[in-house]
């Protein structure tokens, strides 16, 4: 969950270190079937009561779930009950009504991947496994990738898009695709792989260390984005599919808070990326952002701005708002703003991309995927963890509207009726939904598409 408050990197730092921590333990877990059902009635008492996001018709599926899993806590293990509550607290469809089990899935395969429009494929390994970089993935265990997908999904909180944001993180856990009933165990992962010299190989994978640069140890993305290359001074980092592209992308530089850069040398078009709306370092955010109004847009004047939003998984929206407000009153008339968009673009995300087409109507321009919630949705709210299992639920409270609009705070969020649009649509304009090859070649169709439109307008 990604709220407007209370999001400080350095308590995200040393949760996501905890966690991680714990994976290794997760075989220690012990829970009977009485410390079972006190969890669910926890949940069911404490916890459904306080998340808003559950309609009607939610409440009676979740009730008929948490009973299925309460009449066979007698032969649940404890990653299985904990797949469960997932799964009960996933019912919601709400992306922001969550369930942390991460100190029961264990290690992960020595891969990590990322859906493309033509496939799942290998975009990073463990340097023993580099030849399998650019493999794409047919099946895993007796599943198509597909299939395994499709089963995990109704365990993932959230629409379509962000649970196809978030499936590749959690199809490379073996005990993930014994659960989804990819596997019969967790020992040894039949994966069916379709390699880049065009051979088909089923090899047998175990799980390995963790990556020294898994994502879950900083404050950005969330732990689920991998298109970016690691800093390849990092000891023991893993090769990524993108080490051998001639040339790559600003899309998938470094990951940063927010960076600036002319695109051109006359300075008309100028590229922004901002991958959180949280503050990482020492220098605010706000600060940031008021930065690049000073020392790049005033000084130059940019005919046209390009955002990209692309790995924003969110934040608090409070630091983005005067940065939406000015940037389209600060360029000329006919300038344009194009924000790029996908479904990583979550929350806080959400809400900077629309608020700046909120403030800049028909002069702004989404291109992209659809981002991984729709302009409706659930969030704010908090978190209890369940005694026994310490399996840690998120609740929403305040539902925010970017599409219609918000009028009464007594029904939606106060600071979508104070700062939120109206009357708008956050769908990409245009739509494009990156291949395979092209990112391989380090090619960035998406930001290609909007230099090319900007060039159009000079």
């Amino acid at each position: 969950m990604t709220t407007l408050f209370q999001r400080l990197p350095v308590v995200v730092m040393l949760a996501a270190a905890i966690c991680l921590s714990s994976l290794a333990r997760a075989d220690e877990i012990q829970l009977t079937p009485k410390q079972m059902r006190e969890d669910l009635a926890v949940l069911r008492s404490k916890w459904a009561p306080l998340d808003k996001s559950l309609t009607v018709d939610h409440r009676r599926a979740f009730e008929t779930h948490v009973a299925k899993i309460e009449s066979g806590v007698e032969t649940l293990t404890p990653k299985a009950f904990a797949m469960e509550v997932m799964r009960a607290v996933a019912i919601a469809g709400n992306g922001h009504t969550s369930a942390n089990i991460g100190p029961y899935l264990g290690r992960d395969l020595p891969i990590r991947a990322w859906w493309f429009a033509d496939g799942l494929y290998v975009v990073k390994a463990h340097p023993d496994f580099a030849r399998l970089i650019g493999a794409r993935i047919d099946r895993l265990g007796s599943l198509s990738a597909s299939q395994a997908q499709a089963r995990l999904e109704p365990y993932l909180a959230g629409t379509d898009q962000r649970t196809r944001f978030l499936g590749p993180g959690y199809l490379v856990t073996p005990r993930i695709l014994e659960h989804i009933g990819a596997v019969d165990g967790t020992a040894s992962i039949p994966l069916t792989l379709l390699l880049r010299n065009g051979t088909t190989e089923t090899l047998h994978l175990a799980t390995s260390e963790d990556d020294p640069c898994d994502e879950r140890k900083t404050g950005l993305n969330r732990g689920y984005s991998v298109l970016i290359p690691d800093p390849s001074d990092t000891a023991g980092r893993w090769p990524h599919v993108l080490d051998g592209a001639p040339d790559i992308s600003k899309g998938y530089l470094k990951r940063s808070d927010v960076a600036a850069a002319f695109l051109d040398d006359t300075k008309t078009i100028l590229y922004i990326r901002n991958d959180t709306v949280d503050n990482v370092g020492d220098t605010l955010l706000v600060e940031k952002f008021g930065s690049i109004i000073q020392n790049m847009i005033l000084p130059s004047r940019p005919k046209h701005v390009l955002v990209d939003l692309r790995l924003n998984n969110g934040g608090d929206f409070f630091n983005s708002i005067l940065f939406t407000q000015a940037l389209p009153r600060l360029l000329p008339r006919d300038g344009r703003i194009f924000v790029l968009v996908s479904r990583a673009t979550f929350s806080a995300g959400i809400v900077t991309a629309a608020m700046l087409k909120g403030n800049g109507r028909e002069r702004v321009t989404f291109i992209g995927e659809p981002m991984g919630d729709g302009g409706q949705f659930w969030a704010e709210g908090g978190k209890i963890t369940l005694p026994h299992s310490k399996v840690v639920v998120r609740y929403s409270t305040e539902f925010e509207d970017y599409e219609t609009g918000c009028t009464d705070f007594r029904l939606c969020y106060w600071a979508t009726v104070a700062f939120g649009p109206r009357g708008i649509s956050i769908s990409p304009d245009i739509m494009i939904d990156l291949t395979f090859a092209e990112y391989a070649e380090g090619r960035d169709p998406v930001l290609e598409k909007a230099v090319e439109l900007a060039k159009q307008e000079y």
